[in-house]
């Protein structure tokens, strides 16, 4: 088992061909990042650069998270995304996020997305095993989150049979394109629903369905 601060060390190393992506021109954010089976805390300091201390030194927000998962995560058994994904901020996940400054709520947020985008992928080169195994839980299927940046989401998503994306009333502020890569599917656009299969053009259903 590696250390929190040996391995925060390790992705910080990772993170060097993307410090433009990560680091902050002007602002500086501090990030907790507590086990809760070992109490270990370190805290990132991301500005223009990316360092780290041991301890708890005036967090922005914090993250929290096991042992076990953050280093399924630096053997890549596992995927930071996935475990930190949710539908709603409330929701408790493997790891969980707490803004501590609200102060500073919107740079938060982008510094986290760059974060689950980048850092907290291992590796020199940043790639996804888009894989039943490594996927989370959020608005009723199951999510790899691939890209997060300036406004634009985007995640590959494995919905089981019988299962539903986007439960009735659930409503994104933001457009959402789907492209699908197998299967089929009921796909419900406003009041209008199509049978989805691939290789095949679309039928229209007369009426919304529930499925």
């Amino acid at each position: 088992m590696v250390s929190l601060m040996d391995g925060i060390l390790k992705l910080i190393e990772d993170a060097e061909l993307y410090l433009d992506l990560v680091g902050l021109e002007e602002d500086s954010i501090n990030v907790e990042i507590t086990f809760t089976d070992t109490n270990e805390s370190v805290t990132l300091i991301v500005n223009q650069n990316i360092s780290a201390i041991k301890g708890i030194q005036k967090p922005d927000y914090k993250l929290t998270m096991t042992s076990i998962n953050f280093n399924k995560i630096l053997d890549g058994e596992a995927d930071f995304g996935a475990l930190i994904g949710r539908s709603k901020m409330t929701d408790i996940r493997p790891i969980n996020i707490e803004i501590l400054n609200h102060e500073k709520t919107e740079a938060i947020m982008s510094n986290f997305y760059s974060l689950m985008t980048v850092f907290f992928t291992p590796g020199k080169l940043k790639t996804k095993k888009l894989n039943e195994k490594y996927a989370g839980e959020a608005h009723g299927a199951h999510p790899i989150p691939l890209l997060y940046w300036n406004g634009v989401r985007c995640a590959w998503y494995k919905l089981k049979k019988g299962e539903t994306a986007n439960e009735a009333g659930e409503i994104d502020p933001y457009p959402q394109l789907f492209i699908p890569l197998k299967g089929e599917a009921l796909i419900t656009v406003g009041e209008s629903t199509f049978e989805v299969e691939l290789n095949r053009q679309p039928t229209s259903h007369p009426t919304k369905s529930t499925k």
